[in-house]
């Protein structure tokens, strides 16, 4: 069973953010700026809410940020072992570094269409009978959103291929390591920890922008506002991407580090 200290490794990649905060803007700058602009292009062609459409047109976003994040990934675990005086590196000689990189950008270029057209095909359901009534509640409604709940805790696994595929590990060796059911939980943990941060900062932000708007008599229907939301999307989307990276990769280190931390809830 895969076990790692998921609070632990969440705190060391906000630590690296932190610490090393001009190498992860100078690396992010370009595709940063990127990425905010398409998401005010959306805006101006009203297509916030196709999702499907949003990842084609993201497509060389994507493969930048990809490219940042496992760049990034691996310079961050290098660090670690540096710091933590490792005498025998798990992670690939320095020659297979760049070819790792490229080989999980193009998996994360993959996950992040696979999620697009995911989100796309539910929104477009929803569309298509918008008027249908809710079904009633039954016995067989519960059993399939129980079914479906446990699949998806399974299947949370393979949005992080990307990570051990940076680190020079097969996606076979991945799978292996964390073939168990609760290997899904500390990555859970992890994507918790980065993920409801960044959702209250982001509240807060709106909240902010959206005081300043209402001062400046701009309401929340105006392209105006709509953009300035948009920018804090897209900013919030790369923090989360990268800091969720981040914390998996040191848990994944972790693991194959043979470490076998836990997490000390109580």
């Amino acid at each position: 069973m895969a076990s790692f200290d998921f609070v632990e490794s969440t705190s060391q990649a906000y630590r690296f953010v932190w610490n090393r905060r001009v190498d992860v803007v100078r690396f992010s700058a370009m595709v940063l700026v990127l990425k905010i602009l398409f998401f005010v292009g959306f805006v101006a062609f009203d297509i916030q809410k196709e999702a499907l459409r949003q990842g084609l047109l993201l497509l060389p976003i994507f493969f930048m940020e990809g490219w940042v994040i496992a760049t990034l990934v691996i310079m961050a675990l290098h660090a670690h072992e540096t710091r933590r005086e490792t005498r025998s590196s798990i992670l690939p000689p320095a020659e297979d570094t760049a070819r790792n990189i490229k080989a999980s950008m193009i998996v994360y270029v993959l996950i992040k269409l696979m999620l697009s057209f995911v989100v796309g095909s539910a929104y477009h359901g929803q569309q298509t009978i918008p008027d249908a009534p809710p079904p009633d509640p039954s016995l067989q409604t519960f059993i399939l959103a129980m079914m479906l709940i446990v699949f998806l805790i399974w299947a949370f696994r393979f949005l992080w291929i990307y990570i051990p595929v940076v680190m020079g590990k097969s996606v076979r060796t991945y799978l292996i390591r964390f073939r168990a059911y609760s290997d899904s939980f500390p990555l859970l943990g992890v994507w918790v920890l980065c993920f409801v941060p960044m959702m209250l900062f982001m509240i807060l932000l709106s909240e902010f922008y959206g005081t300043v708007m209402g001062v400046l008599g701009v309401g929340d229907s105006s392209i105006v506002f709509e953009t300035g939301m948009a920018v804090i999307q897209a900013f919030i989307d790369f923090v989360l991407s990268l800091v969720s990276s981040l914390a998996v990769a040191y848990g994944v280190y972790s693991v194959f580090n043979n470490e076998n931390k836990k997490t000390d809830i109580w």
